[in-house]
């Protein structure tokens, strides 16, 4: 009997020492862990954050208790690639309904918005150069932004090139009239020179040179100095009203013998040219430049993501902010990609017709293009979170949500092009933020970045 109850004594405690020492281990590992956390544990005082202490007081300056911070060389947790770092633990899952969503396989169409300017066409704009050496004996133009038609006369010069070629042609059509081949070259050398044919057969018919030539307008438009810089002012400037002259349009703001003008520098002097009667001209001499206004440019300044969506031929809207009920229809000629001031864009060009003076150069105006995507995979853009480096969505698993990441492309209309990564079948979360830790971004390690 009594070795019965020795031998359940025994066993007793055979089963009993485990848990004991289990419990004491749990206990020592638990001081450790807090231990541990303490270590990394300073106390400061909220209103005085220059008092630190590595343990609980008061604050020596106002005696308020000091409060618990985490020290800057405490180890960051560390982010895995596998996306689980952004959803939260168990214990800190808010309760609720979260909404979902799926992407949509569809073609999209959208708009885009741009502010812009009315500014010259470039390839309307012409030179006038002395073909030949001489002096200007009279000058037909008076001042900048006068208006001029194709064969106008614009200056009379006086030239001994001119001369001796007129005096080579007069010799050859008298002393050996049968010659064509000299007497076509004469005439070739004059029209070279500038000389038109009406002016080439007077000369023969009279049988005397001039000595002082006219030369004439090749173009129609409105001249100006070469020294003239024409372009609109900046889009923060205001519009002046358009100038008067022959009900040529397209030129609000210029006009006047002072050189300047709605955005126009000129450093020529007097009557606004640098050419003066009296003056002598070298061979390929800049003279005058003629602007061609009757079609203009609406010019637009681009977000690099969007240039992406436009191509040439695109319909452009253009309406005038002055006057928001005329709309103009136009389409894109151009897409310049440009980095000025740190900044990539766009700047895109579409042709404008000048027409009863509603088309000012300078003029503020508002751009709309658009513009239909391919057929893909789009949802909306709150369910897809840009972290920077990568996208991801949250894919709806047996009622929880897992993060995986996504490829995104283009955007529109709210909606978000979806690459690769999920398919129309799936279900994602419709707000991605909802299921994000914000406590996950701070303090990020380093070389798990």
């Amino acid at each position: 009997m009594r070795k019965n109850w020795k031998n359940k004594l025994i066993g007793l405690l055979v089963w009993f020492v485990p848990f004991t020492f289990s419990a004491c281990q749990d206990k020592h590992g638990q001081s450790g862990e807090v231990a541990e956390a303490a270590k990394d544990l300073e106390y400061t005082c909220p209103m005085h954050p220059q008092i630190v202490r590595n343990e609980p007081g008061s604050c020596p300056i106002c005696g308020m208790n000091l409060v618990a911070k985490q020290t800057a060389d405490a180890p960051a947790p560390a982010v895995s690639s596998d996306l689980n770092y952004l959803l939260q633990p168990a214990n800190q899952t808010v309760v609720s309904r979260i909404k979902t969503t799926q992407p949509v396989q569809k073609q999209v169409t959208s708009e885009i918005t741009m502010s812009g300017i009315v500014t010259y066409d470039t390839r309307r704009q012409f030179i006038i150069p002395a073909r030949y050496g001489g002096r200007i004996e009279k000058l037909y133009v008076q001042f900048n932004y006068q208006p001029v038609r194709k064969g106008q006369k614009l200056y009379d010069i006086y030239s001994p090139e001119l001369v001796t070629a007129q005096k080579e042609l007069l010799y050859l059509v008298k002393n050996d009239p049968t010659n064509t081949t000299l007497i076509n070259g004469a005439k070739q050398k004059l029209q070279l020179l500038g000389a038109t044919s009406g002016q080439v057969n007077q000369l023969i018919r009279t049988g005397r040179e001039t000595y002082t030539f006219s030369v004439f307008s090749p173009y129609t438009g409105y001249v100006l100095d070469p020294a003239v810089t024409a372009a609109p002012v900046p889009a923060a400037a205001p519009a002046a009203s358009a100038s008067g002259g022959d009900g040529m349009n397209g030129m609000g703001g210029t006009g006047g013998s002072t050189g300047q003008s709605n955005g126009i520098a000129s450093t020529a002097p007097g009557n606004g040219f640098a050419i003066r009667e009296g003056m002598y001209v070298t061979t390929g001499q800049a003279l005058l430049k003629v602007i061609d206004a009757t079609q203009v440019w609406a010019q637009f300044n681009v977000a690099s993501n969007q240039a992406g969506q436009l191509k040439t031929g695109t319909p452009i809207a253009v309406t005038f902010n002055q006057s928001p009920a005329e709309s103009v229809s136009s389409q894109v000629l151009l897409i310049e990609p440009v980095y000025e001031a740190g900044e990539n864009f766009a700047r895109v060009r579409a042709s404008l017709p000048s027409q009863n003076k509603s088309t000012l150069i300078g003029q503020l105006i508002t751009g709309k293009a658009t513009y239909s995507t391919g057929t893909a995979l789009w949802a909306p853009k709150e369910a897809v979170l840009d972290l920077g480096t990568q996208s991801v969505a949250f894919l709806k698993i047996k009622g929880a949500f897992k993060p995986i990441s996504v490829q995104v492309g283009g955007r529109a209309d709210g909606l978000v092009e979806i690459v690769s990564g999920l398919k129309n079948q799936d279900v994602i979360a419709a707000n991605a933020q909802f299921l994000i830790d914000s406590e996950s971004f701070i303090r990020v390690a380093e070389n798990n970045r």
